[in-house]
């Protein structure tokens, strides 16, 4: 286990990762950092999205078996009235 005042190796790649696009961003234009900056983030609002419709389709399929038990508990056909 390395001291603590030594940095771990993940540390040291991170580091070197940092200063790899730090080197690689000092070289464009701030403009262009900055569309690509607002792309990566329009990316991960993408992914959000899908995810959110993911979680959506969750809860509705939780809410339809909570209402069919519901119908079997009182006796009731659960497909009668629904046009699913």
């Amino acid at each position: 286990m390395p001291k603590k005042e030594e940095k771990s190796l993940r540390d040291k790649g991170m580091e070197l990762g940092n200063r790899i696009a730090d080197s690689i961003y000092d070289r464009i234009p701030v403009e262009v950092v900055e569309h690509l900056g607002k792309a990566n983030k329009e990316m991960v609002f993408a992914i959000e999205s899908m995810l959110n419709g993911f979680i959506e389709r969750i809860d509705n399929r939780v809410d339809r078996v909570k209402s069919r038990h519901a119908k079997l508990d009182k006796g009731q056909n659960p497909d009668e009235g629904s046009s699913k």
